[in-house]
């Protein structure tokens, strides 16, 4: 390599320049010459040498290694364009970029410290700290129709959407990898900073666009929300994808996975365009992002904001007019961004709207202006945007760079076809005028790439001291806010399941435990007795003389005393002697005593049940609801009205006789409904106390709380399974008559008849004066021996005298529901308390409530250890507080060791930890950041 017609350089990877030597030499001002059309390369770099293909490897197309330690000889070439001089005064910024940076010997290590500056970046936009440290970004805005979409498409490389529907809704915010992997993919992701809150009964207005609310109805949030979209590999499918992206983000409300097309419900049934029209939102200020891997890709990422405009399609639609120009505002005041303001050069440029908020905001010194549309300019207009070119008017501080990417050139051949056209060689089109040939280094959307990398690389190697520095400080603050919340057990999992175990023993024992079955105990022969005492009561009185009751229970019933004694003219007395003569009462009443049958042997009923204090009993309310719930001449009535005609009078039909079986005992229903409600509340509250006595000392922790109310909604769910089968019981009872135990029904049935007609001899034989008018009627178990003997020998001997009785039927009648009842009643309550046993308790007593506690908990699997740390929070509050720390402190850790890895950089660290705009006296806090602390984060 010693031929002089070779210029052969020596490249070593050694130190290379760090960032702050990249924005000295490749983004200083450029030099100031003369306005001039474009020279011919200098005679120095065009002398009669002979250009000859050496065998070295060229500075741009060779791949570097990261293993690469030899020297490499490389050729370096010159290359169309590589070497012009000559730019306008007013460019502000680096004319000559390509050049200086570029081309410069060490670009390969440049471009790669540019790479990395640019990927941090990214990962720090992507995180969403920039409301803790402000970051370097580039944000896309322009009016409506000023060629954005057709620009961005160019940026990222992938064809993008270009309509004006949907894709004008919401920011994007696009991010671009290069990768060394030969495939492409897109990740799309919905960034949630902003909640959805409409407002009832009709649409944002004008007047409710303030500052303090620039973007209603949609509220700031106070953490970004993250929703993975979907994941592609063909680029064909990014636009489908994306417009269905911001179909989801305008549908806040809703699940997002309705929207994945090919996936979600919605996305399937409904087309694209007619769910862009149905949206919950007109817009919203929530970002999709797109983060773009592949070969060949530039390391950039910018935001793209919809385009502003005057008039919506709608009037009610107003409101958005100022909604957008606030998001633009918004972005664009940030002291760190980059501003690309896109204007089409087919239409005079006081007509931007963009241009006014742009002056409004103060931010012209950090825009570059990118005019589009360059062949569609009107001839008479190229004066004007030359004296854009030239800073005549001092429009922005970053001077102006032309595109042109028709929409109708396809992707693949739209750089090729951008280039031609700026050398005047595209077919079909207007040439571009010779006057702009002084501004060639500032045509083609490929320079504009290059341009932007560099000017954002050199803001974010500029800021990254005061960003570390800002994302150290609110780490700090951070964790001292961490360490003042409530201290947590060392173990919050190991305490959590603990202290859940405990409590399932607690109570398991406590439901086992005599007092928990005492009470219970008592709350059935409570519920027995209510239903034993329910027995239907019977009217056996036949006259107006006397009234009797023949009662199941303990009351009494008084009935009125005839005003004077019977007559033995009376038709009553038939023919029997006058009774002995006795003091006429006027206006009173003589109490007849009701008998009480208790079941007693023949009852079966569970020998858990015992005898309970009907005054303190929740059910004695309902002990009357059988009295007079019978009368034989009702019952006669019934007989005749049901009865064919030619009947005996003595054949019953079976209607009379179940419908008042049936109606006796559907009174139980209220009785049944109180009995389950009592049974709940033991439960419950044996089962607080057993919570209570586990879990006391964390009361004040949400795992005390969400225990309780988790518990409470078991027992709920218990109880309504458990009334769900009384009730079948209950309406099986109910639902015809039915007994298969004869013996056991013929036994009540003979105790009933025994009472009843023992009442009822007694009512006839004083009615026709054969025994004494205050002959009492006891009951039975009141009575002596010797006073039963008396009493069954003196009806034996008087009832035969009066003959049959004329309502022996309807007492036969009456004994039968009565026996039927008592039959019934032993069985239903055997059935409802064994049930309830087997059933509702076992649930406790068993591992029933385990499993629920584990599906809520996972107290026997391992789950997210949050999960755990938000139970041992002291209420909601501090939970979501710790939540929303720990998560900053997270997203803030990441950052750092991006940061970080910038100062482990190959081939020469990249210099974080000192800025010219950092005071000497952050020198050692920031040196310390370097090697921050993990345990910090």
């Amino acid at each position: 390599m010693t031929d002089s017609s070779h210029r052969v350089v020596k490249y070593e990877r050694t130190a290379s320049p760090t960032a702050s030597s990249i924005s000295d030499k490749t983004m200083r001002p450029p030099p100031t010459v003369s306005t001039r059309k474009r020279k011919t390369p200098p005679t120095e770099y065009l002398d009669n040498r002979s250009f000859v293909r050496s065998y070295a490897p060229s500075a741009e197309t060779h791949q570097r290694r990261d293993d690469e330690t030899e020297p490499m000889l490389m050729e370096v070439r010159p290359r169309r364009d590589s070497f012009k001089i000559g730019s306008p005064v007013s460019q502000n910024a680096d004319s000559s970029f390509a050049h200086q940076s570029f081309a410069h010997p060490t670009f390969t290590d440049i471009g790669l410290k540019q790479k990395a500056c640019n990927d941090t970046l990214g990962d720090l936009q992507t995180l969403g700290v920039s409301h803790v440290a402000a970051l370097p970004e580039l944000v896309l805005v322009g009016d409506q129709s000023a060629g954005k979409s057709s620009l961005m498409s160019g940026l990222a490389r992938v064809n993008l959407p270009r309509s004006a529907g949907v894709c004008t809704r919401c920011p994007l915010h696009i991010r671009l990898i290069s990768s060394r992997i030969d495939h492409w993919s897109c990740t799309v992701s919905l960034q949630r900073d902003y909640d959805f809150q409409p407002l009832p009964n009709r649409k944002p207005k004008t007047s409710d666009v303030t500052a303090s609310n620039p973007f209603p109805p949609w509220v700031k949030m106070s953490h970004r929300d993250t929703k993975p979209f979907k994941t592609i590999f063909d680029p064909s499918e990014i636009e489908e994808v994306l417009r269905w992206a911001q179909v989801a983000i305008l549908n806040h409300n809703q699940n997002f996975e309705l929207f994945i097309p090919g996936e979600g419900a919605v996305s399937k049934q409904m087309p694209l365009d007619l769910a862009a029209r149905e949206t919950d939102a007109q817009f919203s200020p929530n970002i999709v992002a797109l983060e773009i891997k592949g070969p060949g890709l530039p390391d950039l990422s910018f935001y793209d904001l919809p385009g502003v405009f005057q008039s919506p399609e709608k009037e009610e639609d107003e409101y958005v007019v100022k909604v957008v120009e606030k998001l633009t505002l918004e972005y664009i005041t940030r002291e760190k961004a980059i501003i690309m303001w896109a204007l089409p050069m087919n239409v005079d440029l006081e007509n931007s709207t963009c241009l006014g908020i742009i002056r409004r905001a103060k931010a012209a010194p950090r825009t570059i202006g990118v005019m589009t549309k360059a062949d569609q300019l009107p001839p008479q207009n190229i004066p004007n945007w030359l004296g854009m070119f030239r800073g005549e008017k001092q429009l922005v501080g970053e001077g102006f760079f032309a595109t042109s990417r028709p929409p109708t050139q396809p992707l693949e051949d739209a750089a090729k076809w951008e280039d031609l056209f700026f050398n005047r060689q595209a077919d079909g089109n207007s040439p571009w005028p010779i006057e702009f040939d002084e501004f060639a280094d500032r045509c083609g959307v490929e320079v504009l790439l290059k341009f932007l990398s560099g000017k954002l690389t050199e803001a974010f190697a500029k800021s990254l001291p005061s960003i570390k520095k800002t994302v150290h400080e609110r780490t700090i603050a951070i964790k001292n806010e961490l360490d003042a919340l409530p201290e947590l057990p060392a173990n919050v999992e190991h305490e959590v399941k603990r202290s859940l175990f405990k409590f399932l023993d607690q109570v398991k024992t406590a439901i086992r435990d005599t007092g928990f079955s005492s009470e219970w105990n008592t709350l059935n022969s409570q519920f027995q007795t209510c239903v034993f005492k329910m027995k239907p009561t019977c009217k056996v009185k036949d006259s107006e003389l006397q009234t009797i009751d023949i009662s199941g229970g303990d009351s009494e019933v008084a009935t009125p005393s005839p005003s004077k004694r019977p007559r033995p003219s009376d038709s009553t007395m038939r023919n029997v002697s006058t009774p002995t003569k006795r003091p006429r009462q006027n206006n009173a009443t003589t109490p007849i005593k009701n008998e009480e049958f208790v079941v007693g042997s023949l009852s079966r009923a569970s020998s858990v049940m015992g005898v309970s204090d009907s005054r303190s009993s929740p059910f004695a309310k309902y002990h009357n609801l059988g009295r007079c719930a019978m009368d034989i001449k009702d019952i006669r009535n019934r007989i005749l009205r049901t009865k064919r005609p030619g009947m005996p009078r003595d054949l019953v039909p079976d209607e009379v006789r179940e419908t008042l079986c049936l109606d006796s005992v559907r009174k139980w229903e209220e009785p049944l409904d109180t009995y389950i409600l009592k049974t709940a509340e033991l439960l419950e509250k044996t089962a607080n106390a057993a919570l209570e006595e586990s879990l006391g000392v964390l009361r004040r922790r949400l795992i005390f709380k969400e225990c309780q109310h988790h518990l409470k909604q078991f027992i709920e769910e218990a109880v309504a399974s458990q009334r769900a089968r009384l009730t079948d019981m209950f309406n099986s009872e109910t639902y015809q008559l039915y007994m298969m135990n004869d013996e056991a029904f013929h036994n009540y049935k003979a105790q009933e008849m025994a009472q009843l007609l023992r009442v009822r001899g007694i009512i006839r034989l004083k009615a026709l004066t054969l025994i004494d008018w205050n002959y009492p009627a006891k009951k039975s178990e009141e009575m002596t021996e010797e006073e039963k003997t008396k009493e069954r020998k003196m009806l034996e001997t008087n009832l035969p005298k009066i003959g049959k009785d004329p309502y022996d039927t309807e007492i036969e009648v009456a004994g039968f529901v009565r026996g039927y009842y008592m039959m019934a009643a032993a069985r239903f309550v055997e059935g409802v308390t064994m049930n309830v046993n087997s059933n509702l308790l076992r649930t406790f007593r068993e591992r029933h409530l385990d499993a629920s506690l584990d599906e809520k908990f996972h107290i026997y699997s391992h789950s997210d250890p949050s999960q755990y740390n938000r139970l041992m929070e002291e209420d909601d509050r501090t939970a979501n507080r710790r939540s929303r720390l720990k998560g900053e402190m997270d997203k803030l850790s990441r950052a750092m060791h991006s940061i970080n890895e910038l100062g482990n950089f190959p081939g020469g660290a990249i210099d974080v930890c000192s800025s010219g705009d950092v005071d000497d006296s952050n020198n050692a806090l920031l040196e310390s950041d370097c090697e921050m602390d993990e345990s910090v984060l």
